[in-house]
């Protein structure tokens, strides 16, 4: 291994600790405190970070303590995507499953956001630019953008029905083959049909008077 491969690879590590540092501190200031109750300088000092380094990491105190990536998709992962052939629903599975955390983290955030409703307003529009992220790659392979808009909230509801899943965490399918399943899960609903309208219960019988 190269001086700067060893070097790259430590400020890496560095990097990702002090992001682990500062989302663990803004989850248990607002945990303690509430959204209002938390500033970003009380996160910083606790760290022992400028409030220019938190925002090289986090856009708010909210993400921070949602852990929420401003990026989602890696250019690894959008590579492989603008490379893939054949049908479209495989190569986006493998897309989201690389890109995003399926299951236990989608639980971790619906916990979260449960316990603290006050960080729904930044997971909802988090949610809604990794949708747009999505649906902007995935644009390049299709025929039209709503063809990529409807793909992609295939993809994202899979994985919503994921975080949902009553099924126990001990699945340790990779994320792949799960996100996998669940579209296949939606789809099926396409031919599904509804049984036949049940008879109507039969009426109760009129007490006999008493003798």
């Amino acid at each position: 291994m190269s001086d700067d491969s060893a070097t790259g690879g430590l400020r890496e590590r560095k990097k990702q600790r002090r992001r682990r540092a500062i989302h663990e501190t803004a989850l248990r200031l607002i945990e303690e405190r509430g959204l209002d109750g938390t500033t970003v300088e009380q996160i910083c000092e606790a760290v022992g970070v400028s409030p220019r380094t938190f925002f090289n990491y986090f856009p708010s105190k909210a993400a921070a303590a949602l852990n929420l990536p401003e990026d989602v998709i890696t250019p690894e992962a959008a590579a492989e995507f603008r490379a893939a052939r054949g049908e479209l629903l495989p190569a986006l599975c493998r897309l989201v499953a690389t890109s995003m955390h399926v299951g236990v983290e989608g639980r971790r955030l619906k916990g979260l956001v449960t316990r603290k409703p006050e960080l729904m307003p930044a997971f909802s529009q988090w949610t809604a630019a990794v949708k747009d992220e999505f649906v902007q790659l995935v644009g390049e392979r299709t025929r039209s953008p709503e063809e990529a808009a409807a793909a992609v909230a295939l993809a994202l509801g899979a994985i919503n029905l994921l975080v949902h899943d009553p099924a126990p965490l001990a699945d340790d399918r990779p994320a792949y083959d799960r996100l996998r399943e669940a579209v296949g899960r939606i789809l099926a609903v396409s031919d599904a049909t509804m049984p036949d309208a049940l008879s109507p219960a039969p009426a109760p019988r009129a007490a006999r008077p008493p003798r």
